[in-house]
């Protein structure tokens, strides 16, 4: 984790982005879990041992040099189960997801990197694909009547049929601050009607490769609750959020499958356990 006495730059358009949370309430308990989160999206080129070569971020310009700094020194370090392509070892380039979140601290920043994710690199028939536009859940009333907006992360079982057998709300972030039992509620207003939308998803189950031969698949797709007044979540750009609880699908493995669950993009579809493995950890500890 790093700390930074920020520039002026940074500085405004943090508190910007974390005043437009504050508008929707003043709630003191809840207000300082307020994070300052940007999504970078990229590629990541790892050696046959594991090691990173190199890597690129489209949304670098974002990013004073000082947290660009911050960030290579982390990826660097990172090591990975070497990559197998067809039972062979490769050299392999994958898509690439980084959340970093700020949170103020008496007169500096904390910054570190939340979350990662990394994209498949094999072929797009050996996975679970969407069967058509996945359709959108409905925005509940009393969450757009008061102008609560989040993102509810959710993770499908997907069955051989396309069907989806079951999903689960992994967490969801609002992007508005009230009492504790307030969030509690928008939480599960926004996350009952994610997963009623989930229920009725179809996809295409994968027809070569080892997973055409599993009994499902999980994938994980974020759903965005956008109110007029907020903006969508964009990559390269400062977001104010409270994060909520995390838990597990009850069918998922405790390691990779599960963890950094809201380094995704809004609009994708995010196959579980399919990209490389990370074996170190993502920042200092």
């Amino acid at each position: 984790m790093g700390k930074w006495s920020c520039s002026l730059a940074f500085a405004l358009a943090l508190w910007a982005v974390v005043g437009c949370a504050q508008a929707a309430g003043t709630r003191a308990d809840v207000r300082k879990q307020v994070e300052a989160s940007m999504l970078l999206q990229g590629t990541l080129d790892i050696d046959e041992a594991g090691g990173v070569t190199g890597y690129q971020l489209k949304q670098a310009d974002a990013l004073p040099k000082a947290m660009l700094d911050f960030v290579d020194r982390r990826i660097r370090m990172w090591r990975f189960e070497p990559v197998q392509v067809d039972g062979k070892i490769v050299r392999a380039r994958a898509p690439m997801l980084l959340r970093l979140v700020a949170q103020r601290a008496d007169e500096n920043y904390l910054l570190r990197i939340a979350g990662a994710s990394f994209g498949n690199v094999e072929k797009e028939d050996e996975s679970a694909r969407p069967r058509g536009k996945l359709r959108p859940p409905e925005y509940p009333g009393a969450a757009n009547a008061a102008g609560v907006g989040g993102t509810v992360y959710v993770v499908a079982r997907i069955g051989p049929d396309g069907v989806v057998q079951d999903a689960v709300a992994e967490q969801v972030n609002l992007r508005a601050v009230g009492t504790v039992r307030e969030m509690e509620m928008y939480r599960a207003m926004l996350a009952d009607s994610a997963l009623a939308a989930a229920r009725r998803w179809r996809f295409d189950y994968p027809t070569r490769g080892e997973d055409a031969q599993l009994p499902f698949l999980s994938v994980r797709v974020p759903v965005e609750f956008v109110h007029w007044h907020q903006g969508q979540e964009e990559p390269g750009k400062w977001y104010a959020y409270v994060p909520g609880p995390r838990q597990r699908a009850p069918w998922l493995s405790q390691d990779s499958e599960w963890a950094d669950g809201d380094a995704l993009a809004a609009g994708g579809v995010y196959p579980v356990g399919k990209g490389p493995k990370l074996l170190t950890p993502l920042g200092d500890s």
